[in-house]
């Protein structure tokens, strides 16, 4: 693998260490999935009405206030929320979903771990 840094911009955003606790309040539009990141390092696939938008994922299962099941279609699950509880030592990352739904990569060490995506409404 090459060292030369890469010429085509990023979409994943790593959210700072240093950050404290953060209780993030969900907009009642906003979507979140249970997923699991590939061995490609994209968290799976929430559905290509998300494509274009952005999203945050939380590397680990969060337990999510007020979460409810909104609907299930071919077999991913997508749920909504109050709030989620967000802690200094959670890796979290602002990720851009594609044209197939996939959200961009959060990294080579993250395969096969679960993760929470919160896909944010356009409100």
């Amino acid at each position: 693998m090459s060292t030369r840094p890469s010429s085509r911009p990023g979409i994943t955003e790593q959210w700072p260490k240093h950050r404290g606790n953060i209780v993030m309040s969900l907009n009642p539009l906003d979507k979140v999935y249970f997923r699991m990141v590939n061995e490609r390092c994209n968290p799976e696939i929430v559905g290509s009405g998300n494509s274009g938008k952005y999203c945050t994922v939380i590397i680990g299962h969060k337990e999510v206030e007020g979460v409810h099941r909104v609907k299930e279609m071919r077999g991913v699950e997508e749920f909504s929320g109050v709030s989620v509880r967000i802690s200094k030592q959670d890796d979290v990352y602002t990720c851009l979903i594609d044209s197939t739904g996939r959200p961009s990569s959060v990294g080579v060490g993250n395969a096969g771990k679960e993760v929470t995506v919160i896909v944010h409404s356009d409100e």
